[in-house]
């Protein structure tokens, strides 16, 4: 898997000096970024960008070990017969118009996946944006160049999409205004040969990657997913697309997957340790928090126990309504706990979990009703995780 991240040379066939196409932002997003030899392969261009463009495959120079494909799907077989013949090791097959599309496009994905194994090429998608390495600047994919420069957010917390558009839109958005910090973002499409599993592997063992999160439509290697995941070093997250029969009749015309029975696959990533997220945001808010070392510490055999720290007692209320269905329970505060929240509060206002903060503000001010309250229940062993609520009210502009 190493040549799809570290290529020694690639090539992409389907170049194009042509405005506002794929097979342009290919070839620029690589020259932005890509410390490579880079080949555009197209039999009408001399030339694209001031790189020398080849008739084919066949013609490019050394070293090159992987190509980005992006051509009409009937001229992608003979495309990979080519690759696989140049000793190319691996192809990302960027085109739509496959499995996704009904029984003709399968066929056709078939035979590319025949041709590849037979001339020992890896194949990534096909229907998908590629991958973008963030920490190195290599963007091998046809989104618009302008939609990632000046946003690429490096961090600890590496993307396994099965979508393009969706990963594509969602991560540049989210990078824009500095709420994701990115190693990798990995488009797999139809995953007619990479797929999550190999990419869990990968990421389990990359140093930049600390919390893998994934949006997958289907398993089709479940028993080895679940190996890996079981004996992780790495906080996993996922979000399962098609729980209900109607998404997963969706994801069968959005990807060609078999969604498979969700309780079943549920029950499966639970014993496997994998936190499961019911979506996109959510899935960015698991990854974002645990990159940061926040992930939940439970006692054997217990629901992990809760501190809820509010400035209303409805909020609160409301609040440990949620707690059960999210498997959480309320925390029962040490004594210590409960003399130092006491000394902060007036002499009339009880102290209890949920602890309402209000009375002690208006004593104290924010400054130290946070700094204080916080602290006493972080410094309780029975607390395994607190939820703050906060609001930006009349006068919050002063808070510090």
């Amino acid at each position: 898997m190493k040549f799809f991240f570290e290529p020694r040379g690639v090539a992409v066939i389907g170049a194009t000096p042509k405005p506002n196409t794929g097979g342009l932002s290919l070839i620029t997003n690589l020259t932005l970024g890509f410390d490579g030899p880079i080949y555009p392969v197209n039999p009408h261009y001399p030339e694209i960008l001031g790189l020398a463009c080849y008739p084919s495959v066949s013609e490019v120079p050394d070293p090159v070990d992987l190509a980005i494909v992006f051509l009409p799907a009937p001229g992608v077989p003979q495309v990979l017969a080519e690759c696989a013949a140049r000793g190319i090791k691996g192809a990302i097959i960027e085109s739509g118009g496959f499995s996704e599309v009904g029984p003709e496009g399968k066929a056709l994905q078939d035979r590319c996946l025949e041709i590849a194994r037979r001339g020992g090429l890896r194949l990534w998608g096909p229907n998908c944006m590629g991958l973008v390495d963030v920490r190195k600047k290599y963007v091998f994919s046809f989104i618009t160049p302008d939609a990632w420069q000046d946003v690429l957010n490096p961090g600890g917390v590496s993307l396994i999409v099965q979508s393009g558009l969706l990963a594509g839109g969602f991560m540049t958005t989210l990078m824009s205004h500095k709420t994701l910090a990115l190693a990798k973002a990995c488009s797999i499409g139809n995953k007619s040969d990479v797929d999550e599993t190999d990419l869990l592997e990968y990421f389990l063992e990359d140093d930049d990657t600390r919390v893998i999160a994934l949006y997958v439509e289907s398993f089709p290697r479940g028993r080895r997913f679940m190996e890996l995941a079981a004996r992780r070093n790495k906080p996993i997250v996922v979000l399962k697309g098609g729980k209900s029969a109607s998404g997963a009749r969706a994801a069968a015309s959005h990807t060609a997957s078999l969604a498979g029975n969700y309780e079943l696959i549920r029950g499966a990533l639970d014993q496997a340790g994998v936190y499961q997220a019911d979506d996109f945001f959510e899935l960015i808010d698991l990854a974002r928090s645990l990159e940061r070392n926040f992930e939940m510490h439970r006692p054997p055999d217990e629901k992990p126990r809760i501190a809820v720290f509010t400035y209303s007692g409805a909020a609160g209320i409301v609040t440990t309504d949620h707690l059960e269905g999210q498997g959480l329970t309320l925390a029962d505060l040490s004594p210590e706990t409960r003399q130092r929240l006491e000394k902060l509060s007036p002499p009339w206002m009880p102290v209890n979990n949920p602890v309402d903060f209000w009375p002690a503000m208006e004593k104290h001010g924010p400054e130290i009703t946070y700094r204080e309250g916080l602290a006493a229940l972080l410094n309780d062993p029975g607390v395994d995780g607190i939820i703050v609520h906060l609001f930006a009210g009349s006068g919050s502009g002063s808070w510090t």
